[in-house]
């Protein structure tokens, strides 16, 4: 039986690279707003794991935009 493969060719609305110094530690995907202001939220709590990282946001969809 084959797998099937969820997700695959849909462009996020954005990626969050989570950055400490010049090496990237993580990446998120969200794919709304709501989404990334959530995963940004886990920055400013000083008690969560990404606090110690430094965000930077690509908007992969509008760079698509730009390209085309």
């Amino acid at each position: 039986m084959n797998p099937i493969f969820l997700g695959f060719e849909v462009t996020p609305y954005a990626v969050i690279i989570w950055r400490d110094g010049d090496g990237a530690k993580s990446k998120t995907i969200c794919f709304d707003e709501l989404e990334l202001q959530v995963a940004l939220a886990m920055h400013d709590n000083p008690k969560g794991f990404y606090h110690q990282y430094e965000p930077k946001v690509y908007y992969p969809a509008q760079r698509k935009e730009m390209i085309a």
